[in-house]
């Protein structure tokens, strides 16, 4: 269900609440390991990834056969919870770097 824009503080994007299991890909030859997406926009996700360790940069599958995948960037973590955003195809042709910067917005909806 999408949150009404009011919610969402300083968010670009609409988040909609998923709660569905989904995979993250650690590196491409790696096991694909379970985790659990919370809510998903057009920019980002937030997952519950327990005490994995998860890499800056790494594939998240949003369906067991991988028919939807997204190339995402770590931008915070509180305990359990990450808050990733997509890198998007014209990002990773031109080698820019993903931002550094927690985005305040998503981390403060989930403190």
């Amino acid at each position: 269900m999408a949150r009404d824009r009011k919610d969402l503080g300083a968010r670009k994007f609409v988040r909609v609440d998923l709660q569905k299991p989904g995979f993250l890909i650690p590196a491409p030859d790696a096991p694909w390991i379970e985790c659990y997406i919370l809510d998903i926009s057009e920019n980002g996700a937030c997952l519950d990834v327990g005490d994995l360790a998860v890499p800056k940069m790494f594939g998240l599958s949003l369906t067991a056969g991988g028919e939807v995948r997204r190339v995402c960037s770590l931008i915070w973590r509180r305990g359990e919870l990450v808050g990733v955003r997509f890198v998007s195809a014209r990002e990773l042709r031109q080698g820019t770097p993903p931002p550094s910067e927690p985005d305040k917005a998503s981390h403060k909806a989930h403190a």
